[in-house]
């Protein structure tokens, strides 16, 4: 089954700071997913979903197809954005991987230097499935876009 999207418009919240009201459309998709092929697979879907908004996403600025995992609460956020990383395209998707989030609680683990080193490990593997189906997407290849990956910031993404 595939993923279920629920879709959410209004000005990007950290835009509104500088004055910039531009209408933003966050998609966004709750999993359960419990074993790595499951979530390798809904990360294809969270790809393949937003690969199918890019030629409206795709702006005069874009330079970047940029994948963020957030460590701490499991969630996948793919934005296309400009040199800078700091103005996104209209449409963003996001999927908060659930099942993942509560295996990943700091408390379930015997010392913050092992849930450190597990969940750096865990996005690695999502940087992986990401990079192997991004290199591999005709639909994605059809646009001039440099595909980064990041857990730790856009100021520490890297490429795919």
């Amino acid at each position: 089954m595939g993923l279920e999207w629920s879709k959410n418009t209004g000005p990007n919240p950290f835009g509104v700071v500088v004055g910039d009201l531009t209408e933003h459309e966050i998609h966004f998709s709750d999993r359960e997913s419990e074993d790595d092929r499951s979530v390798n697979s809904d990360v294809i879907d969270c790809l393949d979903y937003s690969i199918s908004f890019l030629h409206k996403n795709i702006k005069h600025n874009s330079r970047f197809f940029l994948i963020e995992w957030d460590v701490v609460y499991s969630v996948l956020t793919i934005v296309v954005t400009d040199d800078a990383k700091e103005i996104d395209s209209p449409i963003a998707v996001k999927c908060q991987f659930t099942h993942i989030d509560r295996r990943f609680q700091p408390e379930c683990f015997a010392s913050i230097s092992e849930w450190e080193s597990s969940v750096k490990d865990y996005a690695e593997n999502v940087k992986f499935w990401c990079k192997e189906h991004l290199s591999t997407s005709s639909a994605f290849s059809k646009f001039s876009l440099i595909a980064l990956f990041t857990r730790e910031g856009r100021a520490e993404s890297s490429l795919l």
